[in-house]
C-alpha cells in the first residue's frame, strides 16, 4: 500500500475502474472509517484545497441527496425549476473560477455518476449541474444501471454512495 502522501496522485491504472475497486476493497484500517457526509464534505474540502492533490476522482451513486445552502438546489426542492436553473447559471462565474484555479495547479477532477432508471427527480437537476462542471473542464462519465421503478436501487456491489480519493481515503 502506498503511503498517505501519495494517493492524491493515482497512478494511470489506479484512476480507472480496476482502482476505484481496488479503494473500495480496502479495509476499514487501510482506507479510514466511513464518514457521515457533513465530515466526508469537511474532508473533502481539506483535500482539494492541499497543494499536493493532482486528481480527485469522485463516484456517486446516491439517487437522491441533499444539498441545502447550495441556492439552485433549495429552488429545486421547492420546486421552483426555472429558478434552479436561473440560478446554476449565476453560480457559473463562481465554478469557472474553481476550475481556472484548479488547472493553474494541474488538478484533475473526474467523477462517475451511477444511475438508475427511471431517473429521480434529484439525479435530472444534478444532470444539468454535471452539464455545466463538464462545460468548465470536469470529466464525468455516467454510468446506467438498470432498476426497478418506484425504488431506489442499491449502487453496484461493493461501491460506497460516495467516494474520493485526495490526501485522504474517506468514503461515506
Amino acid at each position: 500500500m502506498r503511503d498517505a502522501g501519495d494517493v492524491g496522485q493515482p497512478r494511470d491504472a489506479e484512476a480507472g475502474p480496476d482502482g476505484i475497486r481496488r479503494l473500495v476493497g480496502l479495509s476499514e484500517a487501510e482506507r479510514g472509517p466511513l464518514l457521515p457526509v457533513s465530515d466526508y464534505l469537511e474532508a473533502f474540502r481539506e483535500d482539494y484545497a492541499h497543494e499536493s492533490v493532482s486528481v480527485v476522482d469522485k463516484v456517486e451513486c446516491g439517487q437522491h441527496f441533499r444539498e441545502p445552502g447550495f441556492a439552485s438546489w433549495d429552488a429545486f426542492n421547492r420546486g421552483a425549476w426555472r429558478e434552479s436553473m436561473a440560478l446554476l447559471m449565476d453560480e457559473r462565474p463562481k465554478m469557472a473560477r474553481q476550475f481556472s484555479a484548479a488547472e493553474q495547479r494541474g488538478l484533475r477532477l473526474r467523477r462517475v455518476r451511477y444511475i438508475e432508471l427511471p431517473v429521480s427527480d434529484y439525479v435530472v437537476w444534478e444532470m444539468a449541474v454535471l452539464r455545466q462542471r463538464v462545460d468548465l473542464g470536469e470529466q464525468v462519465r455516467v454510468l446506467v444501471g438498470q432498476g426497478r421503478p418506484g425504488f431506489q436501487a442499491p449502487p453496484p456491489a461493493g461501491f460506497p454512495n460516495l467516494s474520493f480519493s485526495g490526501r485522504t481515503r474517506s468514503l461515506s
